[in-house]
């Protein structure tokens, strides 16, 4: 894995703690607002409770009074309009009561007023079955009824004699008030709460709950339970939008601070280490210190390492020109080491030849020993010219400026001047034209060797040498004995002699071919590409 695979790992890792620890500022600033929300919603409760409590004290104080009063208790009996329009009728707007109705024990209405600003209020029934029964059970009853008009709140009150505070005896009557709960109750209550109020049906759906709104709900049931209507309270806590506000300041300074921190990093990563680092990786795939010119003028780490990377490419630079001179040396060794064999040395093995021949013939025939020295003298001579050449130039014999065919033909000349085995050559001029210019001194090294292993080691009584062309674009140079043969597998020789003509058929682009075995002769054939004429 590479190191901006792991840089790269690495970010994601830290992207994913640092979004992680996000994750958790959010959810712990969400539980702070709920715990806060929670607090302030019952502190809410608490004021609901005590504000209805308050604006229900005066209707409940209304019945109460009125319920237990002599005079009250009179008019049950004598039922004096007057007196109650006196008494009655003025005291709605002291008790903020929008009606209020009197019946007698068995629940016939005696008397009933309106607050002249409210619309008819409809009397409690007392037909409805159950009604009389809680009415005598709890006597003072605080219940809703809806009505035409609106959502209308009732007190009840058993009409007594004062002097029976405790209310034992039978009731002489039923005292009622009514307040109805319109826009400018709920608007004095929302003032009051600091919010907005509304009145819902049972089975309606609350308003969705939001961050920093409390919602407040109280129950408003009728006389024998059933809900009646919902009283919903909506209030915006300044306190709430406040921590909410911080709280989204605050995480959103954390990821401000994360991304600069980031981008700073990846930035300062990309340009300090990754850049350098591709630099110098450009710089050793291409084996050139071109890209890291820059990087060398550094003072860092990275400076010191492209600096050294710089110094190993100059001494790399010198390894492979001392591997070059080195292998050049090598080759013209191997080639000075194959010329010498194939040239001074066959020149000079085949003068030997000769003068040891020409000893052999001083006491039978002199003319022909003295022929033989001097054939030996200008093998001599020539073997001394091509010494000469490769101390001079470190190059090999050249053919004296003669063609293919003469350097051939000059060459069976003398070496059959130095051995009396017969030589039949036969050498065509225009497949000699074809050779290519580089190639005629390796054609005539190997011709050299092959005559001279022939005439040495085969005890061949015949030698036949032939260069023809085989086809427009091959020349076959082919050399025969009909000596003693050997088989070439399994030849272990201590010369030179197989494996200068293999490297030199490889230099050719040419294939050699070697057909002997024990006692049928020899037969080595080069086939040569030619030049197009």
């Amino acid at each position: 894995m590479t190191i901006r695979s792991r840089l790269v790992l690495l970010f994601i890792g830290l992207g994913l703690i640092f979004g992680g620890a996000l994750a958790g500022f959010r959810i712990s600033h969400l539980g702070e607002a709920e715990n806060m929300q929670a607090s302030l919603q019952q502190e809410r409760y608490l004021l609901l409770d005590r504000i209805l409590d308050l604006t229900g004290r005066s209707l409940a104080s209304f019945a109460s009074e009125y319920s237990l009063w002599d005079e009250m208790v009179r008019f049950t009996q004598n039922r004096d309009l007057a007196w109650a329009a006196i008494n009655i009728d003025p005291s709605l707007a002291n008790f903020d009561a929008h009606g209020v109705w009197i019946f007698s024990p068995d629940g016939k209405l005696l008397y009933t007023v309106n607050h002249p600003e409210s619309p008819p209020l409809p009397p409690p029934s007392f037909d409805q079955p159950g009604f009389m029964e809680i009415l005598q059970k709890n006597r003072a009853l605080h219940y809703f009824q809806q009505t035409p008009g609106g959502l209308m709140e009732v007190r009840t009150g058993a009409i007594l004699p004062s002097e029976d505070i405790k209310r034992t005896q039978p009731p002489r009557g039923w005292f009622l008030v009514a307040r109805l709960w319109n826009e400018p109750h709920l608007l004095r209550l929302g003032e009051t709460l600091q919010g907005r109020t509304n009145l819902a049906s049972p089975d309606s759906t609350a308003a969705a709950r939001t961050p920093t709104m409390i919602h407040l709900e109280r129950q408003l049931a009728g006389w024998d339970g059933r809900i009646e209507r919902v009283l919903r309270v909506e209030h915006e806590s300044q306190a709430l939008a406040l921590l909410s506000a911080a709280n989204r300041a605050e995480l959103l300074l954390l990821f401000v601070f994360g991304a600069v921190l980031a981008i700073v990093t990846i930035l300062t990563l990309t340009h300090q280490v990754l850049r350098p680092l591709r630099q110098l990786s450009v710089s050793l795939e291409t084996d050139s210190p071109t890209s890291i010119l820059e990087l060398q003028r550094r003072t860092d780490e990275f400076g010191h390492l492209a600096r050294q990377t710089a110094q190993s490419f100059h001494h790399r630079s010198a390894l492979r020109e001392s591997e070059a001179r080195l292998r050049q040396w090598m080759t013209l060794h191997d080639r000075l080491a194959r010329d010498m064999h194939d040239g001074i040395i066959q020149s000079v093995y085949a003068a030997g030849l000769g003068v040891e021949s020409a000893r052999n013939l001083l006491k039978t025939d002199r003319t022909a020993a003295d022929q033989r020295l001097v054939s030996s003298q200008r093998m001599l001579n020539d073997a001394l010219w091509q010494l000469r050449t490769f101390i001079q130039l470190l190059e090999p014999e050249h053919t004296h400026g003669q063609t293919p065919a003469q350097s051939l033909t000059t060459l069976v000349t003398n070496m059959q001047a130095l051995q009396p085995v017969p030589i039949i050559a036969e050498i065509d001029p225009a497949a000699a034209a074809r050779i290519p210019a580089q190639h005629e001194l390796h054609l005539l090294h190997m011709a050299r060797e092959i005559l001279s292993n022939a005439l040495r080691h085969s005890g061949a009584k015949q030698v036949r040498i032939t260069l023809a062309m085989l086809s427009d674009a091959v020349v076959r140079l082919e050399i025969t004995d009909d000596g003693n043969g050997f088989n070439p597998a399994s030849h272990t020789g201590s010369g030179r002699g197989l494996a200068n003509l293999a490297a030199r058929a490889r230099e050719l682009d040419a294939r050699l071919e070697i057909d002997s075995s024990p006692g049928t002769g020899t037969r080595i054939a080069l086939f040569l590409k030619t030049v197009t004429v």
